[in-house]
């Protein structure tokens, strides 16, 4: 891996929500006497009190404990691919990216983090300088694609301990991708990629990508190794009449590269909404008609919190909306929308400990 130890610490959510993200609805005393019980005397959720925090590791384990019969991490499938994307730019894409994977985490999936966009800014987001040598996903894929060794580890930047949140950056030289134009079956890449490294992505639970807006070899590799393609739209003009241009892309995939496998499908979350703005009760009533059945239920509200999750600054000292402030409005909509995600892609939690508990 990139770095030995985690980008920046964090310590967890408190009881509330740690509550809700395990689906405990019993009484708060109950609940600490359960996080003892699991984590040992020897664990910080053995102290804190009515101050202690649930770091990611420990909502896995007591969710574990509460959910018999799970899966072994041996027997598991690839996990599903929860690929973000536009066919426009200044949407709010990389802020749902970072977050939703923020929080898939804190249900306590393992989450891998794939920054498919050349601008570096969901690293950024996550506390990653771009500055520092990397390994992005345009590298990995060409090594697969000449049968060389692909080092993918290598590459993996550990968000949260416990491999609960790992990243794979990018800077802008993900943007050559002029390689794959003479790649053999190239629209395939990604996902022989994941069939070819298949140990290392079934350590995961879900993988998150950011793909960049617009149209390049590199966002139509993504695509086609999905079943769902996930697209942030805002609810201005522009942003609605860009939806046709992702359609019209999903459906090219559909016909000439998914010809025998099902279909790719397309859901949508509305972000940045503002109900003082006219426009847009009338953009979103237009998402409503013509997109109903695709629209996640949770509309992300306009929000200043996201604006100040990257740190102009030093970018280690980023971080998203659910870690910086928790109890907001923009934190309770990405927490929905990820309840929405998780059982759209059918996100399963195994029986596979924490990477830190394997060590010990």
């Amino acid at each position: 891996m990139v770095a030995e130890n985690v980008l920046r610490p964090f310590h967890g959510v408190r009881l509330k929500l740690a509550k809700e993200f395990i689906g405990f609805t019993g009484a708060d005393k109950k609940f600490r006497e359960l996080a003892k019980e699991v984590a040992g005397d020897s664990s910080s959720a053995a102290a804190g009190g009515a101050h202690k925090t649930y770091h990611a590791t420990e909502i896995r384990r007591i969710r574990q404990k509460l959910l018999p019969g799970l899966i072994a991490e041996a027997c598991r499938e690839l996990p599903p691919v929860v690929n973000f994307r536009m066919s426009k730019g200044g949407t709010g894409k990389t802020t749902i990216s970072s977050n939703t994977a923020t929080c898939f985490a804190q249900f306590g999936y393992k989450t891998l983090v794939i920054d498919g966009d050349p601008q570096g800014s969901l690293s950024k987001q996550l506390g990653f300088d771009i500055n520092l040598p990397l390994t992005h996903i345009g590298t990995l894929l060409e090594r697969a694609s000449r049968n060389q060794p692909t080092k993918i580890r290598d590459a993996v930047v550990p968000v949260y301990s416990g491999g609960m949140l790992d990243l794979i950056p990018a800077d802008i030289t993900l943007a050559n991708d002029s390689w794959m134009i003479s790649a053999m079956g190239r629209e395939t890449l990604f996902q022989r990629l994941m069939e070819q490294e298949s140990d290392f992505f079934k350590q995961y639970e879900v993988i998150i990508i950011d793909s960049a807006p617009g149209t390049s070899l590199l966002t139509t590799v993504f695509m086609a190794a999905c079943n769902i393609i996930t697209a942030v739209v805002i609810p201005e003009a522009q942003s609605v009449l860009a939806l046709e241009v992702l359609e019209s892309n999903i459906r090219e995939i559909n016909q000439s590269i998914r010809r025998n496998s099902p279909p790719l499908g397309l859901h949508i979350i509305a972000n940045r909404y503002r109900q003082t703005y006219k426009s847009h009760i009338d953009a979103l009533e237009k998402l409503g008609s013509k997109y109903s059945a695709y629209l996640n239920d949770t509309i992300v509200r306009d929000f200043a919190g996201f604006l100040r999750e990257t740190d102009l600054d030093d970018y280690t000292k980023s971080a998203p909306v659910l870690e910086k402030e928790p109890n907001s409005v923009g934190s309770r909509d990405i927490i929905d929308v990820t309840k929405a995600l998780i059982k759209l892609y059918n996100v399963k939690l195994s029986a596979a400990p924490a990477v830190d508990e394997v060590a010990a």
